[in-house]
């Protein structure tokens, strides 16, 4: 079962899936851009430089990054902060694989994992998450694997790309 039509029917699935997946998303935005405090930690280096208008910090070894219930783990990990603002303009982390977890305020779970996961906002302010090389998403109604996926959480849209496969099941509350 491969071609147009199954890539038509499993972004269709995705799309109606969103919405708990969109909610745990719009959720890591908020917490991401809110004033709530992002700890980190690594077992390797840790360096801080200055590039082109942004604060790096950049982490390897063992990288675990949380806001709330929002927690990011890879090998490494570069939190890029505006100079000017001091916000947390993007988070960029790698590994085989780099993993996040997000509760809801329901208390379901989603799960994702690839190579590189990258959590930014979008020229329109929406909230967007990548991930990109071995990509997995998995909530309680559905899960996606693919070369790559991207969310736009606000939207409830996904994009995926490269060999998809996956699972929806409908009614899941």
């Amino acid at each position: 079962m491969s071609g147009p039509n199954h890539c038509s029917r499993l972004a269709l699935a995705l799309l109606l899936a969103m919405p708990v997946a969109a909610a745990a998303l719009a959720s890591a935005r908020e917490q991401i851009t809110d004033e709530q405090t992002i700890e980190w930690s690594a077992d390797g280096d840790s360096s801080m430089s200055t590039v082109d208008g942004a604060r790096n910090l950049r982490m390897t070894r063992n990288v675990v990054i949380t806001q709330g219930s929002l927690e990011i783990r890879g090998d490494e990990a570069l939190l890029a902060y505006g100079v000017m603002s001091n916000e947390l303009d993007r988070v960029t982390v790698q590994g085989a694989p780099a993993r996040y977890r997000q509760e809801l305020d329901n208390g379901e779970t989603v799960t994702g994992s690839g190579s590189t996961l990258v959590f930014r906002t979008d020229d329109d302010g929406k909230a967007v998450v990548e991930i990109i090389g071995s990509a997995e998403i998995t909530s309680l109604d559905m899960n996606a694997r693919c070369e790559s996926i991207v969310y736009v959480a606000e939207t409830r849209l996904i994009r995926a790309s490269g060999n998809c496969a996956g699972a929806f099941t409908p009614g899941n509350d």
